[in-house]
């Protein structure tokens, strides 16, 4: 992918005065232009070689020569594809205090990904539809369609191999779709992984030393800082923990809750994520101290996923310079029962589909952690010191969509779900309606009834509990359609954890 070039203001003598002449009515149609926003902005042709690609705080679909402003005043900039549609990726602002809009230099091949592709550093060429043989030389073959893709590795000795769900692991990461094969090109060189480290706010870890085992054996990351809150038997879990493991982890402990009537945490919904927010600022300052790259924040609930396997510091090494910032879509574990009760190695499925997530849907990033202007906006990304985007790259965008993905495991296991919104029982009637989620908003209104009146009988049974926890997070869902679902496919038998 290119590196950003110098951006260049155009503006010529007559469209200053044509420009002055219309700065009333301009102004005036401030709100025309802001509903020209669009999410799904379509490609229109201009007159002049360009076409409309993108709505500011989108991203770019494709790599190549792109303009950026409004009426007649642009900045121009090579990008790579992904890059979003904003002041932080051209390095100015052209049109102040005006919405603006992307437009891509038209080319004799408005698409040149039919039959090849590269997608962050891995070529790959296009190999057969699905029930055709392929033929791949490297022997890594991904199958499926649009963003959605499973992969697998045959023998040198296999001349070819046929593209269907049979030949990877019978599972389908499309269903409802025509798929297609793609064959992985042998490289010439790779640039070295990059170092990667993960920031998390713990309580009560369900699961840590697969967490952990599986983050830094399987998918590269190099380092975890990790503040544990609220823990009481956090000790006992960490002299559990093989010292291998424990050498890649930092560990901050939070300080105790206050003895009272009520041992819930005196906090709500709201104070988690300053908490959050606080930790990723003193983690990046310690991972700059370290020599590492780059730093991605998570829960312990949560997985960095690769569909089609590589390392993390793998696919961060093939960011182009200039950027900053990596946007990490999430999608959501779907469990198939209520009884689970290893969330990590027995899910199979993932939900692809925001509209029908219970809880958060604009992912995670990833921080170049040499940019010493960087801070935490939020717990799912940053910004600058002075409040403004950092240049960013959309992993959406990808060729095949995102190579990495935050799996969450959001309230598994059930006595998880029970520990997580007991503990969020002290948030306020207002700050309830505030949550977006109506899952959470279900569970805590519930867990703060049934706390008050006992847990044995009606709506606050066991049973009444696991039902409504299932209604949400199992595939006995209404609202999951089977063309949501995707596998997760993780291989544990080859993890050591």
């Amino acid at each position: 992918m290119a590196n950003i070039a110098g951006p260049a203001s155009r503006l010529t003598l007559e469209g200053v005065g044509r420009l002055q002449a219309r700065t009333v009515v301009l102004l005036l149609c401030l709100g025309t232009a802001g509903a020209l926003r669009q999410k799904g902005i379509e490609a229109r042709v201009q007159n002049d070689g360009w076409q409309a690609c993108a709505s500011e705080g989108y991203p770019v679909p494709n790599a190549g020569l792109v303009r950026f402003g409004w009426g007649m005043v642009w900045t121009e900039a090579q990008l790579p594809a992904g890059a979003a549609c904003s002041v932080a990726s051209f390095g100015n602002d052209p049109t102040p205090n005006i919405l603006k809009t992307c437009q891509c230099a038209m080319t004799t091949a408005q698409d040149a990904s039919i039959s090849h592709r590269t997608d962050l550093g891995i070529n790959w060429s296009f190999c057969g539809h699905e029930g055709d043989q392929c033929s791949c030389p490297s022997g890594t073959i991904r199958f499926g369609s649009g963003s959605r893709w499973s992969s697998a590795k045959f023998g040198l000795s296999q001349p070819s191999v046929s593209c269907d769900v049979a030949n990877f692991r019978g599972e389908d990461p499309a269903a409802g779709f025509a798929k297609e094969c793609w064959c992985a090109e042998t490289q010439e060189s790779t640039p070295p992984p990059a170092r990667v480290a993960i920031v998390l706010l713990s309580r009560h870890p369900p699961d840590l030393q697969r967490w952990l085992a599986y983050h830094v054996n399987y998918m590269g990351v190099e380092h975890v800082f990790m503040l544990v809150e609220d823990t009481p038997n956090f000790s006992r879990t960490w002299e559990s923990i093989p010292a291998a493991l424990q050498s890649h982890v930092t560990v901050w402990r939070g300080a105790a809750p206050q003895p009272d009537t009520d041992q819930r945490p005196a906090d709500d919904y709201e104070s988690l994520q300053a908490r959050q927010v606080r930790t990723m600022a003193a983690a990046k300052v310690t991972a700059g101290n370290m020599g590492i790259s780059w730093l991605i924040h998570i829960d312990d609930d949560e997985l960095l996923y690769a569909p089609v396997y590589r390392s993390v510091g793998s696919i961060l090494a093939s960011m182009p310079s200039g950027f900053d910032q990596a946007y990490i879509p999430n999608v959501e574990a779907v469990y198939p029962s209520a009884d689970i009760k290893s969330c990590f190695s027995e899910t199979r499925s993932i939900n692809v589909n925001p509209a029908t997530y219970v809880s958060y849907a604009n992912g995670k990033s990833a921080v170049r952690v040499s940019n010493s202007d960087a801070i935490p906006a939020g717990p799912h990304m940053w910004k600058t010191a002075s409040s403004r985007d950092l240049p960013s790259i959309h992993m959406t965008s990808e060729p095949f969509g995102s190579p990495l993905m935050v799996v969450h495991f959001e309230s598994c296991p059930f006595a998880r779900w029970e520990d997580k919104y007991w503990e969020l029982g002290n948030t306020s009637p207002k700050m309830i309606r505030k949550i977006p989620f109506r899952f959470y908003k279900e569970s805590i209104r519930r867990m703060q009834r049934c706390r008050g009146n006992g847990l044995n009988s009606g709506d606050c049974s066991e049973a009444a509990l696991r039902q409504l926890w299932a209604r949400f997070k199992t595939t006995a869902s209404r609202a999951i359609r089977p063309s949501d679902l995707m596998p997760l496919h993780i291989p544990w038998d080859e993890i050591k954890v």
